[in-house]
């Protein structure tokens, strides 16, 4: 662990690409307190930062071997740190938004279950019909939409066309748009704040 001390971040990618462990572990210690520092800015809450660092790292070494080191490491974990952060409010924001839809329509005390039994049942609705996509639909769908990478990420990530991807990530959208239950406007809502 010693000779990783002065590594450079060039040398870092190249062994965090071929999945030495304390490389990564190294690349951690370094940019998890700026990475804390900068989510809680905007999260404002000590285990949502927290949480957000470890899924931004999680998603680092999940697509490491996509890792170029002639680009700039401190920038590449900076932009999936911001990714995570606007999807993390984005589902904040689809939470508060059920609240709010319960609380304008329901006056009961039951507000808060009814808010979880039915945003339970969307999501899980959701994760069946995505489950049934082709498997690269799928891929994709949940690299844009579940790890809010772009779709430059996600052409590099699967080593293919940035046009496939959205081709792929259309088709997804019509399946899903078409197949998912929207009797009601909270669902539409669910659907569009989720998958927009």
């Amino acid at each position: 662990m010693n000779q990783l001390n002065n590594i450079n971040d060039k040398d870092l990618c190249k062994r965090i690409k071929s999945g030495e462990k304390d490389a990564f572990r190294k690349l951690f210690e370094k940019y998890a307190p700026g990475i804390y520092n900068f989510s809680f800015t905007y999260l404002k809450n000590n285990a949502d930062a927290e949480e957000l660092v470890q899924n931004v790292f999680l998603k680092v070494w999940e697509h490491r071997t996509a890792l170029d080191s002639t680009q700039n490491l401190k920038s590449f974990i900076f932009k999936i740190a911001v990714n995570t952060i606007y999807d993390f409010i984005r589902r904040k924001n689809i939470e508060h938004a059920f609240e709010d839809y319960a609380r304008l329509n329901y006056e009961s005390k039951e507000n808060n279950t009814w808010h979880s039994v039915i945003f339970e049942e969307m999501k899980q609705n959701l994760h069946k019909l995505v489950a049934q996509l082709p498997e690269q639909q799928q891929k994709i769908f949940q690299l844009s939409k579940l790890e809010g990478l772009t779709n430059d990420e996600i052409a590099q990530t699967l080593n293919l066309s940035k046009r496939t991807v959205e081709n792929h990530l259309y088709r997804a959208l019509v399946f899903l748009k078409k197949h998912f239950k929207s009797e009601s406007f909270v669902a539409l809502l669910f659907f569009y704040l989720f998958c927009g």
